[in-house]
């Protein structure tokens, strides 16, 4: 088997094809300069799905999240426990990398761009996670994703509660703040240039004093957040595409990780498109579904979902998950008081009344 591409998919399909093939590992970058094009913020629950432990590039924990509607109105979800792990992403890849190795598979550290380079033979699996880079796509006639957010990212000393995300709401997408030791990761994603809003929450923190005295940009990280189509094709016989390559991308946070290394792990499988779309397909759906709805909300009828969701927080704080949506919506679908506002709610929310 033949993998391209070793982010955190392509390491994970590596590493759990090589369980009854051998397997060759390409990547194009050499490991010091690798891109980070990511928050670094992944659910304990993903990596206990994907049996990984957390270690040492585990740079701070988070037990909950404050969301903040475009006026202002907070909603709080506190798990009362560790909920997430903010890491470093280049030393979580290099431990990605180092387990495929270690389970037998064969790393080559050089760049694939002819396609005829990884046909090899017609028993031989190849599967494609070059993530957000879709010159094989284009080269091999593969689907790929058709939309795509652009995400922002600065590295600033902010004052913040180290145990909880903030995500403010944007028109196209949200701010984020996530804490990550000794400094905050500040970022947004638009469907253009998001530095102009990204330099505006800048501001914005800065005229409330949160920014400490001083600081400048630490680091600055930029992206592409493709958004997940739910009839993209992703096997072609013994061509297969994994994770940002495939458009596995929660759209109410634009996380990959899980959700692409969940589908990974059964890259090696005959059936794997009917496996991962029956671990995964109903979840990336459904948050699809909540961004459009979030999206479409005006400006004013968001705060009454807030105050809906506020009165439903132990449901939500029981139930909720980062990544699985699906157990939570039933919950609150059986619960008929909520459904009951909910209903008398809906057309307010998403009308001007």
């Amino acid at each position: 088997m033949v993998v391209i591409g070793a982010g955190p998919a392509g390491c994970i399909a590596a590493r759990a094809g090589s369980s009854d093939r051998d397997v060759t590992l390409f990547e194009e970058h050499p490991e010091s300069k690798r891109p980070v094009q990511c928050a670094g913020l992944i659910s304990k629950s993903g990596l206990e799905r994907l049996k990984i432990p957390a270690k040492d590039w585990v740079l701070n924990e988070v037990r909950g999240a404050r969301f903040f509607s475009r006026s202002g109105e907070m909603l709080e979800i506190d798990g009362r426990e560790i909920k997430a792990y903010v890491v470093d992403r280049k030393e979580f890849d290099g431990y990605l990398l180092n387990n495929a190795i270690n389970a037998g598979v064969n790393f080559i550290n050089e760049r694939v761009d002819d396609p005829s380079k990884i046909t090899f033979d017609t028993s031989n699996r190849v599967v494609i996670a070059t993530g957000t880079n879709y010159n094989l796509h284009r080269k091999l006639n593969l689907d790929m994703p058709t939309r795509f957010l652009i995400a922002a990212q600065y590295d600033l000393k902010v004052e913040c509660d180290p145990g909880f995300v903030e995500l403010h709401i944007t028109p196209e997408f949200f701010n984020w703040i996530i804490p990550a030791g000794e400094y905050a990761r500040v970022g947004t994603a638009a469907f253009q240039n998001p530095v102009l809003s990204l330099e505006k929450f800048v501001r914005k923190l800065k005229g409330k004093n949160r920014i400490k005295s001083g600081s400048g940009v630490l680091n600055k990280v930029f992206g592409t957040i493709p958004l997940y189509t739910p009839k993209i094709r992703t096997s072609y016989g013994k061509i297969v595409t994994v994770g940002d390559a495939a458009g596995m991308v929660k759209a109410t946070t634009g996380g990959g990780v899980v959700m692409g290394g969940i589908a990974a792990q059964f890259a090696h499988e005959t059936n794997y498109d009917a496996l991962w779309r029956n671990e995964i397909g109903r979840e990336l759906y459904l948050h699809s579904l909540i961004r459009k709805f979030v999206n479409k909300i005006p400006d004013k009828n968001l705060d009454k979902l807030f105050s809906l969701f506020n009165e439903e927080k132990d449901i939500i704080e029981t139930y909720g998950d980062m990544d699985m949506v699906s157990d939570l919506i039933l919950k609150l679908l059986k619960n008929p008081i909520f459904v009951l506002k909910f209903s008398f709610l809906l057309p307010r929310i998403l009308f001007k009344f």
